[in-house]
C-alpha cells in the first residue's frame, strides 16, 4: 500500500478529490472498482466524508495541489479583508470620535454612525441568507454588489487563478450543484463578516484609545423635536443589555441635561471643569457599538463558519464524481466487470448468475430508447459495470409519457438506477425530463447512473462521453453521474 500522504484540510479534499477523480476515468472501471473496494475495506465506518478522506489519505495518488494552492489563497484573502476591516474601523471612529476642544463630540452623530448604520447593513446582510423566497432574488442581486464578500471573491478571482470548474465556488451566481451554491454564499458572507468584526473591533480599540491618551467632551444635539427627558427613554432602552453588571455606563438625567448642546457655555472652548463633566458618555458610547455593532457580528461570524464547514463537507460529498466513488467502495468485492470495451448487441442472452453484484444495494435498470435489448441488458451490465440488475423497465422511444410514468412506478424503493442509453445520440430534453421525473420518484439519496451504451465494439468513444458529461453535468444532481464502464 503506498504511504499516507500528509494532511490536508477539508477544503482541499473538496477540491483536489473530484479533480483527480476526473482523470481517473481512463482507469478500467474494473480496476478502480477493485481498488476502491480494497481501500474501503481498510476504512472504519462513518460518514461520507469521512470515508473519502481516509480514501484520500491511503490512494497514495500524486495531486496536482490546486486545493492548497487555493486554500492559502482563502486565507490571503481572509487577512486581507480583516486588514481592510480594520484601517476602515479606524479611519471612522477618528472620525465619529474627533473633538478639537471647542465643540464636543455629539454621541447622537456617533452612534448613528458607529451602531444605527450597522444595524441597518446587518439587516441587509441578513437578507442574502434565505434563498428561494419570490421577491426576494431582485432585492439579493443588488446587494450582493455592495457586499464586502463580493470585494473579497473579486480579489480572490484576481489573484488564485481559479479553475474554471472551481471559479463558482467564490461567486453568488449558482454552480453546478445545490452544494456549490451554499459554499459560494456561506464563504462571502463569512468573508464579509470578518471585513465587520474588524471594523468594530478596531473601532472599539480606537474609542478606547482616544478616551485614555486625550481628553474628550461628549454632548447631544438633533433636529429632531427631542427634549433631554426623550433622550433619556432612549439611553434607558439602548442601555438594556448591560444596565444590571455595569450601571456606570448609563448617563443619568443630570448628565444628559448637562450635556445638551445649548446648555454648554457659549465661550469658544470648554472650560476644563464642563470638558471632565462631559465626559461621562464615553463608557456608554464603547459598550453601545460592542452590543449592537461587534456582538451581532460575531454571532453571524460564527454562524457563517459554521455554515462554510457544513457546505466544505457538501461541497466534497454531493459532487457526482465522489458519489460514483461512494458506490464502488460499497459494492461486493467480486469481479464480475470487464477491462475492455465490448459490444452491448454482442453478449451472450444468459448472464452469469454466479456472480450476483449490485451497484448500491438492489440495483435497477432503465432501457431508455432500445439502447440495448432487454434480455441482454443483465449480462451487459455485469461484464462492463459490475453491476447484477434485478428488476429491468423500458422507456423512451415511440412510448407514451404514461408508459414512462409506469416504467418509473415500477422502480419505486429502488436504492440505485441504470439508466442505458445510445452513446450515439445527443442527450435530448425528453431524456433529461425523464431522468428528472425519476429522481424525483426515488428520492434524493438514490444513485442514478447514466450508461451510454456504444454501437459496436469500439466502445463509447471519448467526444460521446464528454457530450453526455456535459448534458448531465448541467442536471446539478449530485448522485446523478455517468458512467461508461471501460474507461
Amino acid at each position: 500500500m503506498p504511504p499516507h500522504r500528509p494532511s490536508t484540510t477539508l477544503f482541499e479534499d473538496a477540491i483536489d478529490v473530484p479533480l483527480w477523480l476526473e482523470n481517473d476515468r481512463a482507469t478500467p472501471f474494473a480496476d478502480r472498482s477493485r481498488r476502491d473496494r480494497g481501500i474501503a475495506s481498510q476504512l472504519a465506518s462513518g460518514a461520507a466524508d469521512v470515508r473519502v478522506r481516509g480514501w484520500w489519505q491511503l490512494i497514495g495518488a500524486a495531486a496536482d495541489h490546486t486545493g492548497a494552492r487555493l486554500q492559502r489563497t482563502r486565507r490571503l484573502v481572509t487577512a486581507v479583508m480583516i486588514a481592510i476591516g480594520a484601517s476602515a474601523g479606524v479611519a471612522v471612529a477618528l472620525a465619529a470620535f474627533h473633538y478639537d476642544g471647542t465643540r464636543p463630540v455629539n454621541v447622537v452623530t456617533l452612534l448613528a454612525v458607529l451602531v444605527m448604520t450597522q444595524l441597518v447593513f446587518l439587516a441587509l446582510t441578513l437578507l442574502l441568507i434565505p434563498r428561494g423566497i419570490p421577491g426576494l432574488r431582485a432585492i439579493q442581486d443588488l446587494l450582493e454588489t455592495i457586499n464586502p464578500g463580493a470585494l473579497a471573491a473579486t480579489i480572490y478571482r484576481r489573484i488564485a487563478a481559479v479553475p474554471r470548474d472551481v471559479a463558482p465556488l467564490f461567486g453568488w451566481h449558482p454552480g453546478r450543484s445545490a452544494a456549490v451554491g451554499r459554499f459560494a454564499k456561506w464563504q462571502l458572507l463569512f468573508w464579509s463578516q470578518s471585513f465587520a468584526v474588524a471594523f468594530n473591533c478596531a473601532a472599539i480599540v480606537t474609542g478606547i484609545a482616544l478616551v485614555t491618551f486625550t481628553d474628550l467632551a461628549f454632548g447631544w444635539s438633533t433636529t429632531l423635536n427631542l427634549d433631554a427627558r426623550g433622550i433619556a427613554r432612549i439611553v434607558d432602552a439602548l442601555s438594556a443589555p448591560w444596565q444590571t453588571w455595569a450601571p456606570g455606563a448609563v448617563p443619568d438625567s443630570t448628565l444628559i441635561e448637562r450635556s445638551q448642546f445649548f446648555r454648554l457655555d457659549g465661550t469658544r472652548a470648554l472650560d476644563i471643569d464642563a470638558s471632565r463633566a462631559l465626559t461621562g458618555w464615553w463608557p456608554f458610547t464603547i459598550l453601545a457599538i460592542a452590543t449592537y455593532g461587534l456582538v451581532p457580528r460575531l454571532v453571524l461570524w460564527g454562524v457563517s463558519a459554521a455554515r462554510l464547514r457544513s457546505a466544505t463537507q457538501a461541497l466534497l460529498v454531493e459532487d457526482p464524481r465522489v458519489t460514483a466513488l461512494l458506490d464502488r467502495m460499497a459494492t461486493p468485492a467480486i469481479e464480475t466487470a470487464a477491462a475492455e470495451p465490448e459490444d452491448a448487441r454482442a453478449v451472450p442472452a444468459l448472464p452469469d448468475t454466479s456472480h450476483p453484484r449490485a451497484l448500491v444495494g438492489s440495483a435497477c435498470a432503465v432501457i431508455w430508447g432500445g439502447s440495448i435489448e432487454a434480455p441482454l441488458a443483465d449480462a451487459y451490465a455485469q461484464r462492463t459495470l459490475g453491476v447484477s440488475l434485478k428488476t429491468i423497465v423500458e422507456a423512451g422511444g415511440e412510448r407514451t409519457l404514461d408508459d414512462d410514468r409506469a416504467a418509473i412506478d415500477r422502480l419505486g424503493g429502488a436504492t440505485g438506477v441504470v439508466v442505458f442509453t445510445r452513446a450515439w445520440e445527443p442527450p435530448l430534453l425528453e431524456f433529461l425530463d425523464f431522468v428528472s421525473a425519476l429522481r424525483s420518484a426515488l428520492g434524493t439519496e438514490a444513485s442514478i447512473v447514466v450508461s451510454p451504451v456504444a454501437e459496436g465494439a469500439d466502445g463509447v468513444a471519448q467526444s460521446q462521453r464528454e457530450t453526455w458529461a456535459r448534458a448531465i453535468g448541467r442536471v446539478a444532481d449530485p448522485r446523478l453521474y455517468l458512467e461508461t464502464g471501460a474507461v
